[in-house]
């Protein structure tokens, strides 16, 4: 399979900058802080269950992209569903749709619309196959996409101690984490964990089980691939909903490498610190987003209600996270929205009360690659990082955030250093 290369973006390989970083704000203290005035345990005692300060913070060294070479006009589209439908008032309606997702192009590993395919995908009790497509057509995507994420890493065999593999499109084990970490030469003692069928959030899933393991493990890298491939599961038949469904996702690969940087230790420009990551399940919205198994692939069932319970959502929860780190929404210069439709990206930021003109980013990435599920807010990352000119000031602080079945909103509050 040929494949279309994002840029990689391997930030300050060298280690050595002396631009002050984010967390330059945040210094080791040299004076007496508030716990020295409380007293030596010489037992354990209900101090000993509190966390030590932080010392170490996790850090996004490199982000790397990529997507099937296959591009798909949406006009084109547009027109070769509406084919399928004899319904006059369906073939107009259909162009409409694929209009109003403000999508241009797609990346597909597979044409759902290929007459032998669409016969396929037609067909009873496919699921097995198909995720045996998902294997052969994921494999060398994400081994493509690892390879750049880690051309940094001086050792990989023995400086990435965790592999994280995200997907909700495909499920085979032993899978792509096995076949991605043995062609990488990868230790055989590398941790893996798979992170499946969280959907569009899962890459914010991913990054925390990384975060949490690079602070705990400072010496060590991880590497998250998030990988999805929803054409493998399209499936057509006289529902308008399929055509709907359709109109909306792409295919794609995003991976980056985390690391642990010491507390106050000045950072290269471009590197993505991460200040802290959250999870917020909305009340009474599990109708929203529903993803399921039937026996000719995964499913996924959106809710009309889910604009309403993202503009309810939203804000509270995400006010909740900055008010505990002692910010506003003033603080916030990049909003990285997960770019899974207009009316995602819309009802967002309507409860937020800022323009969607302000997820720029996110409204690029959905123009011309659709909804990659997980992998969409690895690109919109990769956009921001790499502007490292923009910003008012050495650091820009953001907001990633998406939405998981739940419905659950995933985030993480960040740090861009700027050159």
């Amino acid at each position: 399979m040929a494949l279309h290369t994002g840029p990689n973006i391997a930030f300050g390989q060298t280690g050595h900058n002396e631009t002050p970083g984010p967390l330059a704000s945040l210094p080791a203290q040299t004076e007496p802080g508030p716990l020295a005035s409380l007293p030596a345990q010489t037992e354990p005692g209900p101090l000993a269950s509190l966390p030590a300060p932080p010392t170490t913070v996790a850090v996004i060294e490199s982000i790397a992209t990529g997507a099937p070479e296959n591009i798909y006009s949406q006009a084109d589209a547009a027109d070769r569903v509406a084919a399928l439908f004899d319904d006059p008032a369906q073939q107009a309606r259909i162009p409409r749709v694929y209009a109003k997702t403000r999508i241009n192009t797609r990346h597909l590993a597979l044409d759902p619309l290929d007459p032998e395919f669409l016969s396929y995908s037609r067909r009873p009790a496919t699921i097995r196959e198909r995720m045996n497509h998902f294997f052969e057509l994921a494999v060398p995507l994400a081994l493509d996409v690892a390879r750049r994420a880690i051309s940094g890493v001086a050792e990989p065999a023995t400086d990435i101690g965790l592999v994280v593999f995200v997907t909700s499109t495909g499920f085979i084990a032993p899978g792509v984490d096995v076949a991605v970490i043995k062609q990488l030469g990868l230790a055989p003692t590398v941790n893996r964990v798979v992170v499946n069928f969280m959907g569009c959030a899962a890459g914010i899933n991913g990054i925390r089980t990384a975060t949490d393991y690079v602070r705990a493990n400072p010496d060590r890298k991880a590497l998250v691939i998030c990988l999805e491939l929803s054409s493998v599961n399209a499936a057509f038949g006289d529902n308008v909903v399929d055509v709907i469904t359709h109109s909306l996702f792409g295919d794609g690969c995003g991976a980056v490498v985390v690391g642990a940087s010491e507390v106050g230790h000045p950072l290269p420009a471009g590197r993505v610190v991460i200040r802290s990551t959250f999870s917020h399940l909305l009340d009474d919205a599990e109708d929203g987003i529903v993803l399921g198994v039937n026996d000719n692939g995964i499913t996924c069932e959106l809710a009309e209600a889910l604009p309403q319970y993202i503009v309810d959502g939203v804000a509270p929860a995400i006010d909740a996270e900055l008010g505990a780190q002692g910010m506003t929404r003033d603080d916030v210069e990049l909003w990285a929205i997960h770019p899974g439709g207009p009316a995602i990206i819309e009802s967002s930021a309507r409860s937020l009360g800022i323009s969607a003109e302000r997820a720029a980013p996110s409204w690029d990435v959905l123009a011309e690659y659709g909804n990659m599920l997980s992998v969409s807010l690895i690109f919109v990352l990769e956009q921001m990082a790499a502007q490292r000119d923009s910003g008012t000031g050495p650091v820009s602080t953001g907001v990633a955030f998406s939405f998981a079945p739940g419905v659950t909103l995933e985030g993480m509050l960040f740090d861009i250093i700027r050159g």
